[in-house]
């Protein structure tokens, strides 16, 4: 068989297995080869030439909806190096929903503070499993620039609870204040879906348990939905800018979750928020079907990475 450049003599190992179940995350080296990381550069670009403006206190350019046809991607994905290791760390099918690119500038973009992604999962059943591959594309060095990520091992602090309370109460509280005749704002909303994670109290544990890493282009890393993480801002240095490109994927046989994709729809139906995605009611499946029959993905079978090809 010919060789496709994105081929990549990468395997998992026992420990980092291990490493992924105990945490929820994992730093794969080298799991990208040049030609990926400059096929990724690329298509950054052109997708954060389009970005829109209205997230430039977190990010300098923020893009979620990716308008670049996929064939790149889905040639990645389809390495046979990249499906068995991916499948091999989550020990589960997978199918690709969403990329994303966020861009830090120096000493100005704080990035997002402590979180877990219910946006890029508050469509999908609580309990059911989603991961993003997470690939800086400009060094990340944490005793020099910095500009990486903070993530805390699921076993000290899991944010299950997020998805299984706390989102679900939050639109109930704000729903309540109204009818009692208090008026809320977006900014009631969003500092109550930051302050959890983000308190004095929550802020200190997840300070002194977090883990931030070095990254070269070509490094990723894997951390599973239930992650508490947050930005680091790019401090003095030599880089203007970093930027980072993101997969997301959930277990094959998800399901749609219509209350909770209503859920994340409540600030703009309600205060008028421009939200920076709607893939979430985009999806547009009756509750309980399966993700994977969603028209919304284009090009469904060249989404999967399974353990065992079909």
């Amino acid at each position: 068989m010919q060789e496709h450049p994105f081929d990549n003599d990468f395997h998992v190992t026992p420990q980092q297995v291990e490493q992924f179940q105990r945490d929820g995350f994992v730093k794969l080296d080298g799991f990208f080869n040049p030609d990926v990381v400059h096929t990724l550069l690329n298509r950054v670009e052109v997708e954060m030439s389009r970005a829109p403006e209205n997230f430039k206190s977190e990010f300098s350019r923020l893009k979620y909806d990716f308008e670049t046809e996929k064939t790149d991607i889905y040639e990645l994905i389809a390495r046979p190096y990249f499906r068995k290791a991916l499948t091999a760390l989550v020990q589960k099918d997978l199918f690709l929903t969403f990329e994303l690119c966020f861009e830090l500038e120096k000493n100005i973009s704080k990035g997002f503070p402590w979180h877990v992604g219910v946006q890029s999962f508050g469509y999908q059943v609580a309990d059911e499993f989603g991961c993003t591959i997470w690939a800086a594309l400009h060094p990340v060095h944490k005793s020099g620039q910095r500009g990486g990520m903070a993530y805390v091992p699921e076993r000290v602090v899991s944010g299950k609870f997020i998805y299984d309370q706390i989102e679900p109460a939050m639109i109930s509280t704000l729903e309540a204040k109204e009818q009692a005749g208090e008026k809320t704002t977006m900014d009631d909303y969003f500092a109550m879906r930051s302050g959890i994670l983000n308190s004095p109290t929550m802020a200190e544990i997840l300070k002194y348990h977090q883990v931030e890493d070095d990254f070269e282009p070509g490094d990723v890393l894997v951390f599973n939905k239930y992650v508490v993480h947050r930005s680091i801002m790019l401090e003095d240095g030599p880089l203007p800018k970093r930027a980072a490109f993101v997969m997301r994927f959930v277990e094959d046989g998800s399901h749609y979750d219509l209350q909770r994709a209503r859920n994340l729809e409540y600030p703009a139906e309600k205060y008028g928020h421009k939200a920076f995605t709607r893939s979430h009611m985009e999806i547009g499946l009756p509750d309980g079907s399966l993700l994977t029959d969603s028209e919304y993905f284009t090009d469904r079978d060249k989404r999967f990475v399974r353990r065992e090809l079909a």
